[in-house]
């Protein structure tokens, strides 16, 4: 009877040191070492490529030439933390390059010991997932905000409205609720075209930015429909300034693509808690009043007013 024929597997080998050395050296992660003080004792040509530094310029440095103000120090301290306890610690960290571009990395640190168990040295392993983090970042501020203008979009002004009528109500304050519409857009839209069109919105855009507090949100609903959210107050007249000065900032010309374009707006105000309690209805409030401010004529802003039949 044939029996299956053995085979002995060949005893493995020890890595050389020198061998684990060069393959660290050339794996396409960025790999460095520093001791247990936390200074850089040894890099990989990986590292070099991702932050811009050669080894000379590193080695006895700490990893805080990388530091990009991103992570707190509640976060470092964490870290320092944990792998002085000889543990791995891993996270998403963004750092600071030579020549001040900022990368975002999957690192992990892993404490090395001697034969006691005693931690010696760091090693840190950085994947780049920048190209990533940028995709995420582009898709993030897609969602919330409009292509054309880069104000918020009808989403996120809503969200931020809702958070501003929550706490007023909290802290016995106003909010503010503008609804501008421009005036005279669709006669430019359809004479001078849908390029200088967009470019007057843009434009317009910018001076509803520079116009308003640092903690005010701006936003495009569409078409020429603009809303800018006012929080945090306790005079009605810091709405009504507001309102005047937009009026007054739209009123200078635009210069787009050789036109010199005069444009004005309507401008509705809502104001809770003196109007509804519900983001959706304060808002057509203000749309409602901006309607009325169009019918009087434009370039002007009018408080809404609740009719007898809304009172009742």
């Amino acid at each position: 009877m044939q029996t299956e024929p053995s085979f002995s597997r060949p005893k493995s080998q020890p890595l050389a040191e020198e061998t684990l050395t060069k393959a660290l050296k050339r794996i396409a992660n960025a790999v460095f070492i520093t001791d247990k003080a936390g200074h850089i004792v040894w890099v990989n040509d990986a590292f070099s490529r991702l932050s811009g530094y050669t080894e000379a310029e590193v080695i006895g440095s700490s990893p805080t030439i990388l530091n990009s103000g991103k992570q707190s120090h509640m976060f470092y301290s964490d870290l320092w933390h944990t792998i002085l306890l000889g543990k791995t610690w891993r996270g998403i960290v963004v750092d600071r390059r030579k020549d001040g571009m900022l990368y975002t990395a999957d690192e992990i640190i892993t404490p090395l010991v001697d034969d006691e168990g005693n931690i010696t040295h760091f090693i840190a392993i950085q994947h780049d997932i920048t190209p990533r983090s940028q995709e995420h970042e582009r898709e993030s501020f897609l969602a919330y905000h409009d292509v054309l203008t880069g104000l918020s979009n009808r989403e996120y002004f809503l969200s931020k409205q809702q958070q501003a009528m929550y706490q007023a109500s909290r802290n016995h304050q106003m909010v503010g609720l503008l609804f501008l519409d421009l005036d005279r857009f669709k006669l430019i839209n359809d004479t001078l075209g849908h390029t200088v069109g967009d470019a007057l919105l843009v434009a317009v855009a910018e001076r509803l930015r520079s116009a308003v507090r640092k903690d005010d949100v701006v936003a495009r609903f569409g078409g020429d429909e603009f809303a800018i959210l006012v929080s945090e107050i306790h005079d009605i007249q810091v709405v009504l300034t507001l309102a005047r000065k937009l009026l007054e900032v739209l009123s200078h010309q635009f210069v787009l693509g050789g036109h010199t374009i005069h444009t004005y707006a309507s401008i509705g105000i809502a104001i809770y808690p003196n109007g509804s309690d519900d983001p959706e209805a304060l808002l057509a409030q203000a749309d409602q009043a901006m309607y009325q401010a169009k019918k009087d004529g434009g370039n002007r802003f009018q408080l809404y007013a609740p009719v007898a039949s809304e009172m009742h």
